[in-house]
């Protein structure tokens, strides 16, 4: 797949950047989250899981720490953020319980575009 990266000023790379990194860590909290739970009900270990996908939410966080200390994003943005991470992790805990593979891979899939993304747009 081919990514184009539109010819952003630095204002809008930042904001579309910031906003991608809110979201990124999502994935890693709800796993671990689920994981967590069904290891108490289940009375097993996890095995590490549980610490591993709570170390990928967390180096998602860093990515946004990080992000934040070149622009501060405004009321409006931080507001949005907060209502599109509402859906978002109530859309994916339930993806999670119907197929944590699909979930997992789907994670790994955008991954790897925000890479490709990412590359294209220093270049």
């Amino acid at each position: 797949m081919h990514v184009t990266c539109i010819p952003l000023d630095s204002v809008s790379s930042f904001r579309r950047i910031i906003f991608l990194e809110t979201v990124a860590g999502v994935p890693g909290m709800v796993a671990a989250m689920t994981r967590h739970l069904r290891s108490l009900r289940d009375m097993q270990r996890d095995y590490g899981w549980i610490h591993t996908l709570l170390e990928e939410a967390e180096n998602e966080r860093m990515h946004l720490m990080t992000m934040l200390e070149l622009k501060n994003p405004t009321i409006m943005f931080k507001g949005s953020v907060v209502l599109f991470q509402g859906l978002y992790v109530s859309a994916f805990w339930l993806a999670y319980l119907v197929s944590p593979r699909f979930c997992h891979r789907f994670v790994g899939y955008l991954e790897e575009e925000a890479v490709k993304t990412y590359t294209h747009c220093l270049e």
